[in-house]
């Protein structure tokens, strides 16, 4: 009996002794680079983990074309991390600011834009973000909450100064292509009684004869866009669009806009062609001119004004940056900006 006890007290210790032993054999740390969440940067308050920087990668490579190139140095794998600690900085200061950014404040903002666009249904809304920022919309809607936070503290943080009026001229001057031509001219417009295509061949029909008379007699097609069927909103004035730029025109008459820049030239007739409406028209070209300043001052103003914002935002995250608490884990990051210890020294240039 006394033997059964030992052999079980013996036991006993043996198993201690191994529990004891596997307790003091020292394990990874957590917050090792090898461990799946490490952290790989401390900013602020605020850890940038391994999870972080995968979940990153590809919202870097969805983004990285709208940054300027300057922001763009070092390998992929720094770059992605320099994207979050920049991510970090603006967080902590719009949460400093108390500028909350909440599900409700997503919703005010997607309607505000959606008002600002005409567009009362969501999916359209959807195909019209993708086609104007050339992102799948899911990565848009997951940026809108920085977005937001950007516009927010580009307001009581960052104050961009205003184009001059040298800035708009020298812009204006480099760049007469991209502003485009206004035009002095004159349309016809016929709409098809039904939509048979007898009718609509008469009418193709008709409009070609009108415009074969009026290359050899330009008055003659005067009199007809002066006539009771001419159904221009300016047949009273004779069918005559008085010096409209393209991009103007472009918003209530697309297809005649494009009709125009492509025949181009003072005294040339179109071919004959639909307009929006499926109505069959002719123009005449009376004038055509590079778009005065005037026409797009308020355009290149605001044009020049946004780049002055983004500028004056990338270069205030900068600043900030320097002087925020940054320490860094990451081997790679540390070898490739030769940092000799895990506290940041950021260099802009």
């Amino acid at each position: 009996m006394q033997k059964r006890i030992r052999i079980s007290r013996n036991f006993v210790l043996v198993f201690a002794a191994v529990v004891c032993f596997a307790l003091a054999v020292p394990t990874k740390p957590l917050n090792s680079y090898e461990s799946l969440n490490a952290v790989l940067a401390i900013v602020g308050p605020k850890s940038i983990s391994t999870l972080d920087y995968e979940e990153g990668v590809e919202r870097y490579k969805n983004l990285s074309r709208f940054f300027p190139n300057y922001r763009k140095k070092g390998s992929l794998h720094s770059q992605v991390i320099d994207f979050l600690i920049d991510r970090a900085v603006v967080d902590i200061v719009a949460e400093e600011e108390s500028i909350q950014v909440n599900e409700k404040r997503i919703e005010a903002e997607i309607q505000k834009r959606m008002d600002a666009q005409g567009i009362s249904d969501l999916e359209q809304f959807k195909k019209s973000v993708q086609n104007q920022f050339n992102l799948p919309y899911d990565i848009w809607l997951d940026d809108l909450p920085y977005q937001i936070k950007k516009g927010q503290l580009l307001q009581i943080k960052v104050s961009p100064p205003l184009p001059s009026e040298q800035e708009v001229q020298s812009w204006y001057n480099k760049n007469k292509s991209k502003v485009g031509n206004e035009f002095k001219f004159r349309e016809l417009v016929f709409s098809p009684a039904n939509g048979s295509i007898e009718e609509e061949s008469r009418l193709f029909n008709e409009l070609t004869e009108i415009r074969n008379k009026s290359m050899n007699d330009p008055s003659f097609f005067k009199l007809v866009a002066s006539g009771p069927r001419n159904e221009s909103r300016y047949r009273l004035n004779g069918g005559l669009v008085n010096w409209v730029p393209t991009f103007e025109l472009y918003k209530t008459q697309p297809s005649t806009a494009s009709v125009l820049a492509q025949v181009g030239g003072q005294g040339k007739f179109s071919e004959v062609f639909r307009d929006d409406r499926k109505r069959y028209c002719l123009v005449y070209i009376e004038g055509m001119r590079p778009t005065p300043l005037d026409a797009v001052r308020k355009g290149i103003q605001g044009f020049l004004f946004r780049e002055k914002e983004q500028t004056s935002f990338e270069e205030w995250v900068v600043v900030t940056r320097k002087n925020m608490a940054i320490t860094i884990f990451d081997p790679i990051y540390i070898k490739e900006h030769n940092i000799n210890n895990p506290e940041e020294k950021y260099n802009s240039d």
